[in-house]
C-alpha cells in the first residue's frame, strides 16, 4: 500500500506542472499567432490583387473565393491575438 501512495503523489505533481506550463509560455504562442496572422494577411492581399487584375472569369472567381477565405482566417488569428493580449494583461494582476 505504501508504494501506491508514492506513485499517486508523483502523478499529481506531473499533472499540476503540465497545467502550469500549458498557460505559462505565452511568448511562444504570440510568435506563432503573429507569424500565422502575417502569412494569411499576405495571402489574402496576393489573392485580392490577382482577383482584381485577371480577365478570366473562372480564375477571377477562384481568387475572389480564396481572398475571402484567407481574410476570414486572418480575422480569426487577429481575434486569437487579442485573446492572448487579454490573457497576458490579466495574468499580471
Amino acid at each position: 500500500m505504501a508504494k501506491k501512495k508514492r506513485t499517486e503523489k508523483r502523478t499529481r505533481r506531473k499533472v499540476s506542472k503540465n497545467i502550469i506550463s500549458k498557460f505559462g509560455d505565452l511568448k511562444k504562442k504570440f510568435t506563432i499567432v503573429i507569424n500565422n496572422l502575417l502569412l494569411f494577411v499576405a495571402l489574402c492581399l496576393v489573392s485580392f490583387v490577382l482577383y482584381r487584375f485577371l480577365v478570366n472569369d473562372i480564375l477571377k472567381n477562384f481568387f475572389q473565393a480564396m481572398s475571402m477565405i484567407f481574410g476570414f482566417v486572418s480575422v480569426a488569428f487577429l481575434i486569437v491575438l487579442l485573446i492572448l493580449f487579454i490573457m497576458k494583461f490579466s495574468k499580471k494582476k
